[in-house]
Formats: structure tokens, C-alpha cells, sequence
């Protein structure tokens, strides 16, 4: 009788702790739910921390396979898909501050605004600005530095008494029928009271022409400052047709604008790297998944149609009075690797239609067969349709097969090429950036180059190479965008040498652009530079030297210039 009193208890004892434990895990579920429901509802912006990510998500077989053009691209189904629910946007500031990098043109906004409280034009940087030598000294030779001196004026020939413009300067020679034969960038020093130093390493004899540009006057800059920072869209917004068939406008970064609070929004943000990307509510109030993304642009409507007058109230690019000025340089002490050169010196030269290095006066050769050096090696292109242009100039040269989704109405469709036959074994890809995109296409077609880079699972020792860049879509956003988007890429690649160390990152610079937006793509150029400096295994491919001597007038480059950075690269790579 005793015995089964204690089992009958034992029994109620076990169906005790079982319901016990049922109503914990229903009270746990309800205060999760009841805890998520409040988050969706406050819909309260977080700033994702780099550094603590999540673990990787199983991926699709084909982003495993390297014969795909989607290897790698592990995180491509999450894009475009909601990670909350619509609530009310609140706006916060953004801790990613461009203006550190700048402190010189900083300082010398200030004291503009000081000095010209009117804003008044006529006392704008002008082209009455001059350039005159450095010295009585009519002669030079090879091994020389020629030094000039110019100093900033208004309209009214006043001279300036604060630094802050923005001038180019190059030494060029030409043939009779106008091509430029021999060429080199000039430095500019600002000694931020109005007056610049010009200097130039003389490293060929001729007679050269110097040429020196106002680009942008600091007036112009603090503008395009002003402009960049403005509330809205400055002449464009983007449009996203939901899986509902309804289409809602979306922007990428609207916490860095005023005027979005107390807006419904559906955020479709990427929490792994902070990127963020919101759009309208729709009328059904349902944020559902992004099938397709367009840019609209609204050129005649302000702010964007007040840009419109920056060439009529600060400058249009002018040579400057003394541009032009004519030297003789006579053959010299002809200089080696040994030869001193000023610490400014630009990293290329053009002489005799050729492109040399100038530390060791290397002849970038179009005939050199770079086969060899990239036989076994994957090479990763990250980035806009200049990116493209390198891959398919990559392609042709070595004749390979390229695989991929048809690109004819979405240029930024993933590509991979491979080697044709069996004497060589070369592999490259092609991966847009992320949002913004002014092209149109699906969410899955602009991964986010930090997302790309952690896809990457085949990197064996000194065999991969990734080569990337990032601007061009971004100029008209304030650059504190820029830099976060820059520093969550630095961040993936910290990652990515912790599990291999030998893979190497090569940067793409910017291009001089002739272009009253130049200064911004400096600005991102100087940026570039800045963040990147320093990495390991992290190598910085400058092209403004190569085009401040051959401007652009397209953001894509012509065939000739893209063969040029072509090889610039491959020399690149093959050294590194």
C-alpha cells in the first residue's frame, strides 16, 4: 500500500514539473513576442555595432559553387526583405563625421564666413588668379624641380587672404596635331592665406607648357558642402515596386536629413553591417519584400535645379592669368633610381605617349603577357560599372568565357569569367555595390561589398586578389554616408584576414572628372586614401595622378585611358 502511495506521488510530482514548465516557456514566448511587438511598434533606428555579427546562415548550393555567378553571394536572397515592421521613422545623428579628414578647408570655411558675411560673389576665388615662377631662372635640366607661385584673387583682382581652392595644375608637351605626347601632374601646396606653391620634378627634356586650373573656389566647396547636407533628394529618389505590386519611394540613409520624423516608413535595412534602407509605407500598409528598384530624377526642381547656377555664381573651370607659361629643360644629369625627388611626387608620368613609374622609372608595357602571373589566382571585382569596364577589359584579354544572368537591362547582374582552354587557370568575378545604385534591377543584383567580401570561402594562400571601388553613386549624399560605407568594407576585410591572411585588396582611386562636381569626387578620393592607409595586405591603386595629366570627360573611361588603368593594375597585382 506504502509503495504505491509513493508512486501515485511521484507520478503527480513528474505531470507537476512538466506543466510547470509548459507555462514557463509559454510566459517566455509571450514576453518575447509581446517585447518584439513593442520593438516593431517604436520602430526606434540602432546603430548595428561592425565588430559582433551574427553567425553565417546555411547558403544556397549555387554561392558555394565557383563555376556560378553567384558564388560568393551568400547573402543575396536576404536583400530587399523588411527586418521590421512600418512605424514611426526617428531620426538620429550620424557618428561617422567626414569634416575630421578636412580640417584645413574647414578652418577656411570659418574664416570665409567671417570674412564675406554677405556672401557676396564678387569677392569669390576668380580666374584672375596667378601663376608666375618661382625663380628669375628661364633654364632648367633634367633633375630639377620647378617651382611656381600662385596666388588666389577675386573678381575684382583683390588678392585673397585665406586658403581653401581648389586648383590643378599639370606640365605637358604636345605634337603639332594636339595629342599629348609627354605629360606629369603638378603638387599644390596651400599655405592657407591665400597664397599656393606649385611644384613639379623636371624628369624630360623639351619644351613643356605648365597649365594651371581653378577648379572650384573654397566658396564653391562650402556650397557644394551645403548642398550635399541639404534636407531631400537633390534631383533624384528612388522607387521600389513591392511584391503587393505597389511602388513606394526609398532613400538610403535618412537619418542623416531632417524632415522624416513622425513618417511611417518599413525599414529594409541590413543589420548585418548597419546599411540601412527605408521606403515609404504603402497605402496597404503592408512592407512587403522589394522585387525591382528605379531612380526617378526631378532635375527642374529645387534643391537639384539650384545647383544648375553654381557655374554662374562660383566659376566655371578656367586656366587662371600666367597658365601657359612655356619652359625649356635641357637634357641633365638623367636621373635613376637613386635620384632624389621631391616627397610630393606624382606616382606616374606620361613621356613619349608611354606611361612610366616615376619611383623606378618602369615602362608600363601594353605588350608584357601578364598571363603567367595570374595563372591560378582568382581576382574579385567589387564595385560600379567603371569596376565592369576592368572586368570585361580582364575578359577579352585573356580570352574568357563569361557566365551570367543576362545584363541587358541590368547592367550590375553578377558575371564570373574563366579560362577557355587548359593553359591557364584564371577565375574572375564581378559584384556590383550596394544601394544606392542609379540603375535599375532587383535588391539581389547590388549586394553590399562588405557582404561580398565575407562570402568569399576559397581563399588560398597569395592566390586571391580583390579588387575594389565606391563613389560615383554616393557624390550627392552627405559624405558621412561615404565614410560608414567605407568603414563597415574596412571592417569586412579585418574579418576576412583573420581567416586568411595572404588575400590581397587593391583600391581603386578616382578619376579626374572635368566636371564642376570634381571637388566631390576629391573629396571621396581623399577619403578613400585616409581609411584605407596603413592595412595590411591592403595595396591602393592611384589613378588621379594618371588622369589629373588626362582628365576624363566621362565618368567612364575612354578605351585608351581604361587600357592604361588596365595595366596599372596588372603591374599592380603582378608585384604585389
Amino acid at each position: 500500500m506504502l509503495q504505491n502511495c509513493l508512486k501515485l506521488f511521484m507520478q503527480k510530482k513528474q505531470l507537476f514539473a512538466v506543466v510547470v514548465a509548459a507555462c514557463f516557456y509559454v510566459v517566455l514566448f509571450a514576453s518575447t513576442y509581446l517585447n518584439q511587438s513593442l520593438e516593431n511598434s517604436i520602430f526606434a533606428k540602432q546603430n548595428y555595432p561592425l565588430k559582433f555579427l551574427p553567425a553565417y546562415f546555411i547558403p544556397p548550393s549555387e554561392s558555394l559553387d565557383p563555376f556560378s555567378a553567384y558564388y560568393g553571394l551568400v547573402y543575396k536572397d536576404k536583400y530587399g526583405q523588411p527586418t521590421r515592421m512600418a512605424g514611426m521613422y526617428k531620426s538620429e545623428k550620424c557618428n561617422f563625421n567626414w569634416k575630421q579628414y578636412f580640417p584645413l578647408i574647414i578652418s577656411s570655411i570659418k574664416k570665409y564666413k567671417i570674412k564675406n558675411t554677405a556672401r557676396n560673389p564678387e569677392a569669390f576665388t576668380w580666374n584672375t588668379s596667378t601663376v608666375t615662377l618661382g625663380t628669375n631662372v628661364k633654364k632648367f635640366k633634367v633633375g630639377d624641380t620647378l617651382v611656381a607661385h600662385l596666388q588666389a584673387k577675386d573678381r575684382l583682382n583683390r588678392n585673397k587672404t585665406f586658403g581653401g581652392d581648389y586648383f590643378r595644375a599639370r606640365l605637358i608637351r604636345k605634337a603639332p596635331d594636339g595629342a599629348l605626347i609627354d605629360g606629369i601632374a603638378c603638387d599644390i601646396k596651400d599655405h592657407l592665406n591665400g597664397s599656393y606653391t606649385l611644384q613639379v620634378p623636371l624628369l624630360m627634356a623639351g619644351t613643356f607648357t605648365l597649365e594651371v586650373k581653378l577648379v572650384l573656389s573654397l566658396e564653391g566647396i562650402a556650397g557644394f558642402i551645403d548642398f550635399t547636407s541639404m534636407q531631400n533628394h537633390k534631383g533624384h529618389n528612388y522607387s521600389a515596386t513591392l511584391q503587393t505590386n505597389e511602388t513606394v519611394e526609398c532613400n538610403v540613409d535618412l537619418n542623416i536629413y531632417h524632415g522624416y520624423e513622425d513618417k511611417l516608413m518599413c525599414d529594409y535595412g541590413n543589420p548585418r553591417n548597419g546599411e540601412t534602407w527605408f521606403c515609404n509605407l504603402p497605402p496597404s500598409g503592408k512592407c512587403s519584400p522589394i522585387t525591382w528598384v528605379v531612380i526617378n530624377y526631378q532635375l527642374n526642381e529645387p534643391p537639384y535645379s539650384d545647383k544648375v547656377q553654381f557655374p554662374k555664381r562660383y566659376g566655371p573651370l578656367a586656366e587662371i592669368i600666367g597658365s601657359g607659361i612655356q619652359i625649356n629643360v635641357s637634357n641633365g644629369m638623367e636621373r635613376n633610381e637613386s635620384s632624389a625627388l621631391p616627397v610630393s611626387s606624382p606616382s606616374v608620368y606620361l613621356h613619349q605617349r608611354n606611361w612610366i613609374r616615376t619611383l623606378d622609372s618602369k615602362l608600363i608595357e601594353s605588350k608584357q603577357d601578364f598571363r603567367m602571373c595570374l595563372d591560378h589566382k582568382q581576382v574579385y571585382m567589387f564595385g560600379d560599372s567603371t569596376i565592369r569596364q576592368f572586368f570585361y577589359n580582364f575578359a577579352n584579354r585573356f580570352s574568357l568565357n563569361v557566365y551570367g544572368p543576362d545584363n541587358s537591362k541590368v547592367w550590375q547582374q553578377p558575371k564570373t569569367a574563366r579560362s577557355k582552354d587548359g593553359n591557364s587557370n584564371i577565375t574572375l568575378y564581378y559584384r556590383a555595390h550596394g544601394p544606392p545604385l542609379r540603375n535599375p534591377g532587383p535588391p539581389s543584383s547590388r549586394p553590399y561589398i562588405s557582404d561580398s567580401i565575407d562570402g568569399i570561402r576559397a581563399a588560398k594562400r597569395g592566390q586571391v586578389y580583390v579588387f575594389f571601388n565606391i563613389g560615383a553613386h554616393l557624390l550627392d549624399y552627405e559624405a558621412s554616408l561615404y565614410v560608414r560605407r567605407l568603414s563597415g568594407i574596412k571592417e569586412a576585410i579585418v574579418r576576412h584576414h583573420k581567416s586568411f591572411p595572404n588575400t590581397k585588396f587593391i583600391v581603386r582611386g578616382m578619376n579626374v572628372v572635368e566636371s564642376m562636381e570634381e571637388w566631390l569626387i576629391l573629396r571621396y578620393e581623399t577619403l578613400l586614401r585616409e581609411i584605407f592607409k596603413n592595412m595590411s595586405n591592403v595595396f591602393y591603386l592611384n589613378l588621379w595622378d594618371f588622369t589629373t595629366v588626362m582628365p576624363l570627360d566621362d565618368y567612364h573611361p575612354k578605351s585608351f585611358v581604361l587600357e592604361k588603368e588596365v595595366l596599372l593594375l596588372l603591374n599592380h597585382i603582378c608585384e604585389i
